[in-house]
Parts: C-alpha cells; sequence; structure tokens
C-alpha cells in the first residue's frame, strides 16, 4: 500500500487514535475485554454462526472490510466474527464522538475518527490510511447509515470506502449478515431472547477486484464505478442468505457520492 502521513502532521496537537505496537496491543486488550462481554449478550439472544474467514488476508495486512448495515447490533455481530478470529475491528466513526467518557472508550478499544470538517476529503480518511498502512482491518458501512429500504436491501452506496481503497491499495472484503432483524427488528426497543432457536449469519466474501480500474483511481467515475460494484456484492450476498432473488437494479450502473 501507499505510505500516508500522520494525521496532524506538522501540528502539535495529539492524535485522536495511533497505530503504533504498544498502542495496537493496549486497544487487542481493551478489545478482548469489550468482545467478551458482548459475545456473552449475543449468546443470549441468538446462535452466532460466521462464514468465509478464509478470504480474510493473512494477519499483518490492511484490509477495508465493507460491511452491510441493516440492523443496531450488526457492528456487535461482524466486530465479534472479526475480533474472535484474530483481528481487531477499527470501526469509522465521526470524530464528534471522541471527547468525553465515550471519547475515552473509543479511544482504548481503537476505534477510527472520520474528520468530516477536514479541507480535502481524503484527509477526512486520514486516521484510517494509517490503521491500513500499519496492518489492521478498517471497518466501514459505505452506505454511512441504516438502510431504510423496506426489504432491508442495501442502498446509495457514498464513495468513502471506495475511495479509501483507490488511495490505499488495500483489499476490500464484503461482509453480509442476515438473522438480526428476528431478534431486534426494526423500530423496536428490546431483543427477543432466542438462544437456541435462531441463527444470526455473517459472511465475507472474495476480495472485490479492482484492478481494473487502478489506472484511472483519481477520477471520480472510477469511485463511483468501484462503489456500484462494491454494492452490487454485497447484495448478491444478502440475497443468498435470505434465500431471495436479487433485484434487477443491483445489476445497473449507479454512480456513488
Amino acid at each position: 500500500m501507499r505510505a500516508v502521513p500522520s494525521p496532524g502532521a506538522g501540528s502539535e496537537s495529539k492524535p485522536l487514535v495511533a497505530f503504533d505496537p504498544a498502542s495496537v496491543r493496549s486497544q487487542n486488550r481493551a478489545g478482548t475485554v469489550a468482545a467478551t462481554a458482548a459475545y456473552g449478550l449475543m449468546r443470549t439472544a441468538t446462535k452466532m454462526t460466521v462464514r468465509g474467514l478464509e478470504h480474510l488476508p493473512p494477519q499483518g495486512t490492511g484490509i477495508i472490510v465493507a460491511a452491510y448495515h441493516a440492523n443496531h447490533l450488526d457492528p456487535i455481530l461482524v466486530g465479534l466474527a472479526l475480533k474472535r478470529n484474530g483481528r481487531m475491528p477499527h470501526f469509522l466513526a465521526k470524530s464528534t464522538l471522541f471527547s468525553g467518557a465515550l471519547g475515552v472508550i473509543l479511544k482504548r478499544i481503537g476505534q477510527i475518527p472520520v474528520l468530516r470538517a477536514s479541507a480535502q476529503a481524503g484527509d477526512s480518511l486520514a486516521y484510517a490510511k494509517q490503521a491500513l498502512a500499519k496492518g489492521q482491518t478498517v471497518v466501514i458501512y459505505p452506505e454511512g447509515t441504516l438502510t431504510k429500504d423496506p426489504e432491508l436491501w442495501p442502498q446509495h452506496f457514498k464513495t468513502g470506502t471506495a475511495r479509501l481503497a483507490l488511495e490505499t491499495g488495500a483489499p476490500i472484503i464484503p461482509a453480509a449478515h442476515w438473522g438480526l432483524n428476528t431478534i431486534f427488528p426494526r423500530g423496536q426497543k428490546r431483543l427477543r431472547f432466542r438462544p437456541w432457536s435462531h441463527d444470526s449469519t455473517v459472511v465475507f466474501g472474495p476480495p472485490v477486484d479492482y484492478s481494473d480500474l487502478w489506472a484511472h483511481r483519481e477520477e471520480r467515475a472510477t469511485m463511483g464505478e468501484l462503489s456500484q460494484r462494491l454494492k452490487s456484492t454485497i447484495a448478491a450476498m444478502v440475497a443468498d442468505l435470505s434465500g431471495r432473488e436479487l433485484p434487477q437494479r443491483f445489476e445497473q450502473k449507479e454512480t456513488g457520492e
């Protein structure tokens, strides 16, 4: 991957999160405690199944996990699938969250701030680039929010994930899941506890091939093409998991933002 400068380079401000060896070890320790607690909660509600682990590159390779976002619980499901299989997940979060008590927790477990107030769009992903350069696992929700589709299909993908990949050369691993809406339905505030009667599955797919786009990686149209490619891939995974036919619209070209 291409080398990237440290966030805040040339200034005296302390970085919001760091990925030097000591910081990563500390994040992993804190992440293990958090994952243990989260797993204890999840197993009381559902049986968790993980597939496609063979598609994750070897440890030490920085990867982008582009995840389907359809449920408030899916960060826990995807995060546990990665952490319990040797990869500490670093989710992107708004930089405004990195203050106060919540900020302390997010920093301790190595989550990544998105610098939305940055003058340049690429700078907003500066911490994510640093994590990838250090061989870490960066988890992004390409939609930037929960899907609002009534049938839970992926909706519009922003170009941030494609931009990060095209600027770093990092592999993009698509991730999809199904089953969480049964235990935590849209609009509900309480879990439906079904530990032995229901299965929630997360699947990691093969890396999305974008080698044909590399020569034109700085063009906006290229970012849109990769975003559409990624959305179609994840939609197909959701169709397979849910046992439904893939809607025709996912075969159509659509430019990302």
